[in-house]
């Protein structure tokens, strides 16, 4: 039995045809109902999306000339969404999710096209968090995915058919208008109601730091007027982030999305400045890219001695999303000088997962997996205790041996199994980004990007490139896109579906059975530190830390299921094998 239904009204000039021949209950429930309602233009395809509880009132009032983009808009027809699920805390939750996926729908699309109250949705529930609710499941996969797929496709009215292919889609995952956690929605609010107060945001990968930055973003430019506000994102999420703030109609000269050296070059004051990934900014140095350095050629900033010293002069009011298992190479910010500039910083931790989904029915879930990869990379660093780390986590998860397994591995062939299992799960959803990443253990050149001819991976028959774009790699336009293999500067920050990771000899296992980075297997060259300066042994302890960060990233990219190959290294094998008990 179907859990929603709905009608199509057609209109002229804003009156609705033919009321008169609905059935009385139709009208009733038009005139005092829960309903999610959906205006379009036939012609202009510009659509309105909307819930009430009084649709005739409503109309009438979108249609009294105080609303220019009713009186412009031409909409000739307006689709009545009802259900026995819809009340208060639904209605809300099922328009924000129509509308994020209605803007990711077409991302060709201008955002102006899409229409919806924005400052109301903002600031409707309290720090954008829609109330979780019981039948929150079943609206899910009973109403919107059957109304969407069934209805609002084969009309027409959308151009995806299906909303696996949506969800995604940075417009839908990063949404400033979908729900919160009560832990987010609370952060917000003491953050936006004490301005004078700095914060770092500590979070596990995927416990949903970014998705706080939209929201904070969002909430704050919906508040004020006259005040500016900017983000701080990797050279790799830039465009990714101004479309999400312009597809939601956020983006105005409040607004300011920029990478790091841009925004301190530009020498400009802001109310509050966001960092996302602050466990990225650069520190000055040899190892760094030159145009980071630029920003000490600033009189003021000639002093500093990496990017967050200028970004705390030039904001009333500092947010920092930081991961201390995320800095991967010598140019990041070092812990102890993160440290130090922010021990007057509020700390808040982000504890749930929102990233990796395990298979529903397991005895583990998520933070099963998180923990276990840390307690495999980091028990021997000390580092544990500055995370979210619980070691009763259940090793059952590393055990499962089962084809829909979250984890795996294999003992042989590690390129060939991993592009087996990836592309046999393109074969079920060809909608998924699934990628093979490996650690930094190939040689690659600059120029190599720019010529398929080269690879540099090699296994057997089996010949694959390095990703050919570190910028928007999962969207590259090349021919063998989706068959690179993927290093951590294309994929930090990113949500692929289903991964393999290749874990080379640059991890390798000392005489005391501990882990260390091997540095004559690794292949970034302004990963690593001088020889000499190797000979020390602390900064052959930070190496090793930037290799196990690198693979920790690598390992956490994976939405649907992450599988390991050994490449060239059984000794990390055995090493993974006793540590977990398999």
């Amino acid at each position: 039995m179907a859990k929603f239904e709905h009608l199509t009204l057609n209109l002229n000039k804003g009156e609705i045809l033919k009321l008169n021949q609905l059935r009385q209950v139709q009208v009733d429930l038009l005139t005092n109902g829960n309903i999610i309602y959906i205006y379009r233009s036939s012609k202009s395809k510009k659509v309105y999306i909307g819930q009430t509880r009084h649709f005739l009132n409503r109309h009438k009032q979108h249609y009294n000339g105080q609303e220019e983009k009713f009186d412009i808009a031409n909409f000739d027809q307006v689709k009545i969404l009802i259900s026995q699920y819809f009340n208060g805390s639904a209605l809300d939750d099922v328009e924000n999710q129509l509308i994020t996926y209605f803007l990711a729908d077409n991302p060709k699309t201008k955002p102006s096209k899409i229409f919806f109250e924005n400052n109301e949705i903002i600031n409707r529930n309290g720090g954008n968090n829609v109330n979780d609710y019981k039948e929150r499941r079943q609206i899910c996969y009973e109403v919107i995915l059957p109304f969407w797929e069934n209805v609002l496709f084969k009309e027409g009215w959308v151009t995806t058919p299906t909303l696996d292919e949506l969800r995604i889609s940075s417009l839908v995952k990063y949404s400033p208008i979908k729900q919160l956690t009560k832990e987010q929605s609370n952060l917000i609010t003491e953050i936006l109601g004490t301005s004078q107060k700095h914060y770092v945001i500590n979070g596990d990968a995927g416990t949903g730091k970014t998705v706080l930055l939209t929201h904070i973003v969002a909430k704050f430019l919906s508040e004020n007027e006259n005040k500016r506000i900017a983000v701080v994102v990797q050279p790799n999420w830039e465009k990714t982030a101004n479309e999400i703030f312009k597809s939601f109609g956020m983006y105005n000269n409040n607004l300011t999305i920029s990478t790091s050296t841009k925004l301190i070059n530009k020498k400009e004051y802001y109310d509050i400045i966001v960092v996302d990934e602050s466990h990225r900014l650069s520190r000055k140095g040899s190892k760094q890219h030159s145009a980071f350095n630029t920003i000490y050629k600033n009189t003021e900033f000639s002093m500093c001695k990496n990017h967050l010293e200028p970004i705390l002069a030039l904001g009333n009011q500092i947010i920092l999303m930081y991961d201390v298992l995320q800095a991967i190479r010598p140019s990041n910010i070092s812990r102890e000088v993160f440290q130090q500039l922010t021990t007057s910083f509020e700390k808040r931790y982000l504890t749930t997962q929102f990233r990796i989904q395990t298979p529903e029915g397991k005895n583990y879930n998520s933070d099963d997996y998180v923990n276990g990869i840390k307690y495999l990379l980091y028990k021997d660093t000390g580092l544990l205790q500055y995370t979210n780390y619980d070691p009763n986590f259940s090793r059952s998860l590393f055990h499962d041996n089962s084809p829909d397994a979250y984890f795996g591995y294999y003992d042989d062939k590690p390129l060939e199994n991993l592009i087996d299992w990836i592309d046999e799960d393109r074969n079920y959803h060809p909608e998924h980004i699934n990628r093979v990443l490996s650690g930094l253990v190939e040689d690659w050149k600059q120029s190599d990007g720019k010529r398929a001819s080269i690879t540099h991976f090699h296994e057997g028959v089996i010949s694959r490139r390095w990703n050919s774009t570190q910028e928007n790699w999962v969207n590259a336009a090349d021919d063998d896109a989706e068959d690179q293999i993927g290093s951590v500067f294309a994929v930090q920050g990113i949500d692929l579906n289903k991964v393999g990771v290749l874990i080379g000899n640059d991890l390798l296992v000392d005489s005391d059975g501990k882990l260390y980075g091997e540095p004559i297997n690794f292949k970034n060259v302004n990963g690593k530190h001088k020889k000499s300066e190797l000979a020390s042994p602390e900064v052959r302890k930070e190496f090793t830390m930037f290799v196990l960060n690198i693979y920790y990233v690598l390992l956490t990219r994976g939405i649907d299921g992450i599988r390991i190959g050994f490449w060239h290294n059984d000794s990390f094998k055995e090493y993974f094998k006793k540590t977990l008990g398999i």
